[in-house]
């Protein structure tokens, strides 16, 4: 019998006032990069730490989908360390906010 590969590590992206923000299981909120709507109405985003970006996007859900599908563990996991957290007195209501729950596999690029 084979061992179980866990399905990997769960992160939730977030689109909020124009920024892309990330949660991870402890509940550090951290600041990925930029997400905007061009003046065509299409969404865009770049993300600080590794430049990445996305363009001609319909919606912010879609720009969230396009990171879930593009981003690494390894990258995620590197915000996670590198950034401060957000969290505390000042932490954003992410209420409202666009959101899309992913699971990155460690070890996988």
């Amino acid at each position: 019998m084979a061992a179980h590969e866990p399905a990997g590590v769960p992160f939730t992206l977030y689109a909020l006032r124009g920024r892309v923000l990330a949660s991870n299981v402890r509940g550090k909120l951290v600041d990925l990069g930029q997400l905007a709507q061009e003046g065509d109405g299409s969404w865009s985003y770049r993300l600080d730490g590794d430049q990445s970006t996305g363009s001609a996007l319909g919606s912010a859900d879609e720009a969230l989908d396009h990171i879930a599908r593009t981003t690494t563990f390894l990258f995620m996991d590197g915000q996670f360390t590198a950034l401060e957290d957000l969290g505390g007195a000042g932490r954003p209501d992410l209420a409202a906010a666009a959101q899309r729950a992913v699971l990155l596999k460690p070890g996988v690029l």
